[in-house]
């Protein structure tokens, strides 16, 4: 039995159950919607946030020891990429961080590009900041979602930054060597900032390699920042904090000057400590995560291919997020939610909230023990035959 078969009870004061009548008007479903997993925060990251809460002065404290060094180590091991622990900060957490990063780097009024389907806070947030999103469609094909690199080229043209989330969310896309380039290429050439949002990377499955945006971009007047965190790998997401990677000089003095002179990123013992925690103890929970992660995956597939074929499943190599492609079941995305949530019993993340191309799309998550997703296919067969009589 793996440590990951235990079912954890969790309660309402977790946003997963807490939520269920305000996100699907019952708490007569099975929760899963949100990005956390239903599995045990590795005990190594506990014991040392249980050594932090417990000095007895909680005052003002330095970095913590090594985090900077904890994290080289890690990219170096698990990408094989030397980052200098110049080229890092602090920072509280990735979408804060994204919205720090429009504050001080675009103007009111400026364009600001996302591609679509895409993870829902970054349009709020850019319409929020008085920015203007646009959006570049992916092309779905074959379960993967792919780049239309014409439309792309065009709308960079008038556009300050570019949000990449690199694994896609909801598509959990591994956007390959040539992807990466190019993004890279046509970014540079117009002048626009990336904003890398990374936070899946380290939930790459076996069979697919994650690149680190910062490793193709060897032009030292290419402007990229990558973001990272340890909150959905180690499923630390209560505690938040994350880490920024900047190569360019220029750009590094300037944002990360923006965040010391304002006192956005201050010191933070507890997660830093995390962190630490994360990269230098939790190797091998890491490992055995992804391998049950796999599993997972392919079981969902195995099960929506055989018991479903109006639904398919996009999926690119990386999280715990599969997006469902239900369009041939040819509902409207509110018939669509009340399938999934009043015949199949079931709280999926309707994929309309990601924006054009998510339409007939649910975001499903597999990030629990495997009896739960046993259960979930078992409702979702069931409430599928008895509505398309098979």
């Amino acid at each position: 039995m793996s440590l990951f078969d235990c079912v954890v009870a969790r309660d309402a004061s977790c946003r997963k159950y807490g939520q269920l009548q305000e996100m699907f008007g019952t708490e007569d479903v099975l929760p899963l919607w949100i990005a956390d997993m239903d599995f045990r925060t590795p005990e190594p990251i506990i014991n040392t946030l249980h050594s932090v809460v417990t000095q007895p002065v909680q005052g003002y404290n330095l970095e913590h020891p090594q985090w900077k060094k904890s994290v080289t180590e890690w990219y170096k091991k698990r990408y094989g990429f030397d980052v200098q622990e110049g080229w890092l900060h602090f920072v509280p957490g990735v979408i804060r961080t994204i919205v720090l990063s429009l504050m001080s780097l675009t103007k009111p009024g400026d364009n600001i590009l996302t591609c679509t389907p895409i993870y829902d806070p970054y349009p709020n947030f850019i319409k929020t900041s008085g920015r203007k999103l646009i959006q570049t469609g992916l092309i779905e094909k074959g379960g993967c979602y792919y780049f239309d690199w014409s439309d792309f080229k065009e709308k960079l043209k008038t556009c300050k930054m570019f949000l990449f989330s690199s694994p896609h969310n909801p598509g959990g896309m591994v956007w390959d060597r040539e992807t990466i380039e190019k993004v890279n290429r046509y970014c540079h050439r117009a002048g626009v900032i990336v904003v890398s949002d990374e936070v899946h990377c380290d939930l790459t499955l076996p069979g697919k390699q994650h690149i680190p945006f910062f490793t193709v971009n060897e032009m030292l007047d290419s402007q990229s920042i990558v973001l990272t965190s340890i909150s959905k790998t180690f499923n630390t997401p209560a505690i938040q904090g994350g880490v920024v990677i900047i190569k360019n000089n220029d750009l590094r003095n300037k944002f990360y000057g923006f965040l010391d002179n304002c006192y956005l990123a201050e010191t933070n013992s507890l997660q830093q400590a995390a962190i630490y925690s994360a990269y230098t103890n939790c190797d091998e929970w890491h490992q055995r995560l992804l391998t049950y992660l796999s599993d997972n995956v392919e079981y969902v597939k195995k099960e929506i291919e055989t018991n479903c074929p109006l639904i398919s499943v996009v999926y690119g190599g990386a999280s715990y997020l599969l997006f469902l492609n239900a369009e041939k079941m040819k509902l409207s995305d509110e018939n669509l939610n009340s399938f999934f949530v009043h015949e199949a019993k079931l709280g999926l993340s309707p994929g309309i909230q990601y924006g054009p191309g998510g339409e007939g799309h649910m975001r499903l998550n597999v990030g629990c023990p495997r009896s739960v997703l046993v259960e979930s296919m078992r409702r979702l067969k069931e409430a599928y035959k008895n509505r398309n009589n098979v």
